[in-house]
């Protein structure tokens, strides 16, 4: 409020009150109100966001008092509606069907869509073209919504999942029924594997198309069994000591990094044409414990 940001997102009426109580007097913020529409996409439970149930939005009767509320509040100015169905879709149809959820509730000057196109992870992931995706929710707005509304997206991991990659170094490699290939990382820089099973790929540096490949599980070195990095990954000869290369891990690794059991967070290195540049620093055992109180 202080910054008058422009748009802030109403999820439920406690909101209302909350804005209402620090929108300065004589003042006014524009808002808009998150809509569940009440739609089930195919991806995992833990990143579905628009269906029944879901911790999220308001359905369509309970957001009908919420948005008159504040069409008669003196503070807060309704400027359109928000939707998002969930995150990592690899199917169209849930976006341009939210489009008409969102539509039921009346005209408005903005319609924040949301996000969620997913992001190529593995080799047999096959998302949608960012232009078709698009067609698919104008096609949708153009039939269903006013034709001077404003269209907000959010593609998100679709942007920057690719943009990064993680690197590991191989401390153990232990032979058996399963090959256990350990790294100096795992669900303290990528907690995605441990919260919701997505599936990454992996390659040994300087040996990416190697002849003698072999399938390994790639693990962390946390003491948790679910601390998998890759349930299942074909690697060239693995040795103690070799970097392991993991693509893709541009969308939520380093955002969701931790200090699960006093781990100290990697640092961030930005690269182009041969040049390298620090942009994050590795954490000190001094930041870690710079909040305890002596």
């Amino acid at each position: 409020m202080e910054h008058r940001l422009g748009l802030v997102v109403i999820d439920n009426a406690d909101d209302v009150d909350r804005l209402e109580a620090t929108v300065p007097a004589g003042e006014t913020r524009d808002v808009l109100v998150r809509i569940l529409p009440g739609i089930t996409a195919d991806t995992h439970s833990h990143v579905l966001t628009g269906h029944e149930g879901s911790k999220f939005g308001l359905p369509e009767l309970a957001a009908r008092p919420v948005i008159r509320r504040i069409e008669q509040s003196g503070k807060l100015r309704l400027r359109g509606l928000h939707v998002h169905v969930g995150s990592q879709i690899m199917d169209l149809e849930p976006f341009a069907e939210s489009v008409g959820r969102v539509a039921r509730l009346g005209e408005f000057a903005v319609f924040d869509l949301g996000g969620g196109l997913g992001a190529r992870y593995t080799w047999s992931d096959r998302p949608p073209a960012v232009g078709d995706y698009l067609d698919a929710l104008v096609q949708a707005a153009t039939e269903q919504l006013p034709p001077d509304a404003q269209l907000i997206i959010e593609p998100g991991r679709s942007m920057v999942a690719a943009a990064a990659a993680t690197i590991y170094r191989v401390v153990t490699v232990k032979p058996g029924a399963i090959t256990f290939v350990a790294v100096d990382g795992g669900m303290s820089d990528n907690l995605e594997v441990a919260l919701f099973g997505q599936r990454f790929e992996a390659g040994i540096v300087g040996r990416f198309d190697g002849a003698d490949a072999r399938r390994v599980t790639v693990v962390g070195r946390h003491c948790e069994s679910g601390d998998v990095l890759i349930d299942g990954v074909d690697l060239s000869a693995p040795e103690v000591g070799d970097l392991l290369a993991v693509p893709a891990t541009g969308a939520y690794c380093y955002t969701m990094a931790n200090n699960y059991n006093g781990t100290r967070r990697i640092p961030v290195v930005f690269a182009r044409d041969g040049d390298a540049r620090l942009v994050v620093r590795r954490e000190t055992w001094d930041d870690l414990l710079a909040r305890d109180v002596d």
